[in-house]
């Protein structure tokens, strides 16, 4: 039965938390202050979730009904969360979400937190997507709670210009005869060149075929089945500019998504290992879960000589090849690849460092990590999340050793809950 509540808020995980009956109630895709007509279902004595029926009433965070992706907004494509939230109030929510989490989650005290400076971004703003298609004619984002793939015709995630090559691929697919499988894409900032990769699970017939059907729609197109590459056309990597910076970076390695904020990120790490350097003793750093060397970057140009950690095959590779040629520009700090698990490797540290960048992923540090981290303790470490559930509960591990010294926000992914949290900490006396 359909029931009527106001959002007070938003929680962890991006749902709108209202009460039905004094019962804690999340709606997904609630904004504060929203009047909403929900379907609710009970999940255990003490929740139930809803679905939203109708808009009786917007809050002040709504944008017009109208603006609104309408595949986003019944659900059928998942690209996006928060379809319906106005740009502006992107930091306000997002920095709530944060504090929320601190609180909640990680029980850390008001006052060990510092004001959030946030950092907003246009929308359209991927450099890396992944898509899934379907097999018989449908290449984008599957639906919020299904399965099902929603033809990506229009979005406010991806860029321009890969909408306007995903007709020729779509046909170009769909000609080939290709099955079900994901696509992930990686293009250069200002849209072009467009590599993409075809990830199967099982045996997949003619790989050399769909490479040939896939590679013009593609600029560069690679076939992996099972993991291991059966297929490959054109390039497989770009060169990336960013902050004055060249990186070299596969279509299968990890490297920041958002286009317009990659100068920002940069500039923010690059402040942190320049006053990290100002009467450093070891001169030594750590670049834990380093990708393609994004993070690994600002310490060269501190002139810390660096340990960069990364397990993935591809984005070693791309780190190692970004390492060799950044050393032939002279950079004051050398920089050493390290080809696995930050866990391995963070353990047998003993000697102390100046400076540690992590950035892990969603699923935070592991207990080892954190625990190394406390042991080995180093003068300052520079944090990054993408997720205030994890962030929280990994700060609060730290905070024995550790105080924060400043906290960003950075609007990676707009239309969506999640945010990159950047934490500048440093150890305590």
């Amino acid at each position: 039965m359909s029931r009527e509540l106001t959002i007070e808020r938003v929680v962890p995980g991006g749902s709108g938390l209202g009460r039905l009956d004094g019962v804690v109630t999340l709606v997904s895709g609630g904004l504060p202050g929203d009047r909403l007509l929900v379907d609710p279902h009970p999940d255990g004595p003490r929740l139930i979730r809803a679905e939203v029926l109708s808009v009786i009433e917007p809050g002040p965070y709504r944008r017009p009904e109208e603006d609104v992706c309408p595949r986003a907004r019944d659900g059928s494509c998942g690209g996006c969360d928060w379809p319906a939230l106005r740009l502006e109030a992107h930091g306000t929510l997002k920095e709530d979400l944060l504090r929320d989490a601190l609180r909640r989650i990680g029980r850390v005290p008001d006052a060990e937190v510092p004001a959030v400076r946030f950092v907003s971004s246009p929308r359209n703003y991927r450099l890396r997507s992944r898509l899934r298609w379907d097999g018989s004619g449908s290449l984008g984002f599957v639906g919020r709670a299904s399965s099902a793939v929603s033809d990506l015709v229009s979005c406010e995630v991806v860029s321009e210009s890969l909408l306007s090559r995903l007709p020729a691929v779509r046909l170009a697919l769909a000609g080939a005869n290709v099955p079900a499988c994901e696509l992930q894409t990686l293009e250069g900032p200002s849209g072009g060149p467009l590599l993409g990769e075809l990830r199967f699970e099982r045996r997949v017939p003619g790989p050399d075929r769909i490479a040939a059907a896939l590679h013009g729609p593609l600029d560069g197109v690679r076939i992996v089945v099972a993991g291991r590459l059966a297929a490959s056309r054109g390039p497989s990597a770009l060169e990336i500019e960013a902050g004055g910076a060249r990186f070299r970076v596969s279509v299968s390695s990890f490297f920041q998504a958002n286009r317009f904020l990659l100068d920002a990120f940069l500039d923010e790490a690059r402040a942190v290992a320049r006053a990290a350097a100002v009467g450093g003793t070891s001169r030594g750093a750590l670049d834990l879960y380093a990708g393609a060397g994004f993070l690994t970057r600002p310490l060269l140009e501190a002139g810390f000589d660096t340990d960069a950690v990364e397990s993935d095959p591809s984005s070693s590779a791309d780190l190692t090849s970004n390492l060799a040629i950044w050393r032939t520009e002279g950079l004051p700090g050398r920089g050493r690849a390290v080809a696995t698990d930050v866990e391995a490797h963070i353990s047998r540290m003993r000697e102390p460092f100046d400076l540690v960048f992590a950035d892990p992923p969603r699923e935070g540090l592991s207990p080892v990590v954190r625990q190394a981290l406390l042991r080995i303790r180093p003068r300052n470490l520079l944090l990054v999340s993408c997720d205030p559930a994890t962030f929280s509960r990994d700060l609060a591990a730290l905070l024995p050793r550790f105080r924060v010294r400043g906290l960003v926000l950075l609007d990676l992914f707009p239309g969506t809950h999640h945010v990159e949290t950047i934490a500048d900490l440093e150890r305590r006396l």
